[in-house]
């Protein structure tokens, strides 16, 4: 019987190449790996700039949403008076106006100085102070429609926010020669309240 025998060269040649496959496959599963996680953590790294990216971009969009909602009605209250400085000479120029149109028998007044306003109950007013002028008023009246004619004009014609807080009416003492010739038959004595927003710890707005 023939004796095999081993070519070991053969077979060490060939072992090699099995240890190096086996190397190349390993380093090739391990780089593999490696990119995986590199990728994995660049994705991560891209999310996370295009989530912040987005809150940024809908914060922006929000903002301008709300001044293109609310910039008109700022600037129609800033033009009427309501905003900024007083129109204390407008106010009382309207007054003798409207007192002339409506052919009042008299007219007096009185404007307090400007003070910070505290409402009754809370009131968020944002960056804004509220301030109030006091204005006290007497009119001449031929009847009580006069009044509510006045109030009416005025609340068309001023400039800035008001409120009528109360009238005392006192009925005048009239003479039978004087009846008829346009003297005035009741006296209202009134309070009106002028609002003015400021922005806060500022007397002074501008546009």
């Amino acid at each position: 019987m023939a004796k095999l025998t081993t070519d070991w060269r053969v077979l060490r040649g060939a072992a090699g190449l099995c240890v190096l496959c086996a190397l190349l496959a390993a380093g090739m599963l391990i780089a593999s790996n490696m990119f995986w996680q590199q990728m994995n953590s660049d994705y991560r790294t891209h999310y996370a700039r295009f989530r912040d990216a987005s809150r940024k971009y809908l914060s922006v969009d929000g903002d301008e949403r709300v001044i293109a909602e609310r910039y008109p009605r700022f600037v129609e209250l800033y033009a009427r008076g309501v905003i900024g400085d007083e129109h204390r000479l407008s106010w009382i120029e309207t007054l003798r106006r409207v007192s002339q149109r409506i052919g009042l028998p008299s007219l007096d007044y009185k404007l307090d100085a400007q003070r910070l306003y505290t409402p009754p109950n809370p009131l968020d007013s944002g960056p804004f102070d509220i301030r109030v002028s006091e204005m006290h008023l007497t009119l001449g009246l031929l009847h009580e429609g006069d009044l509510v004619r006045f109030v009416s004009d005025l609340e068309h014609d001023a400039e800035g926010l008001f409120h009528l807080e109360r009238c005392d009416f006192t009925r005048a003492e009239t003479r039978p020669e004087t009846a008829a010739s346009g003297a005035a038959r009741l006296t209202a004595a009134c309070v009106l309240k002028w609002y003015t927003l400021t922005s806060r710890g500022d007397r002074k707005i501008t546009l």
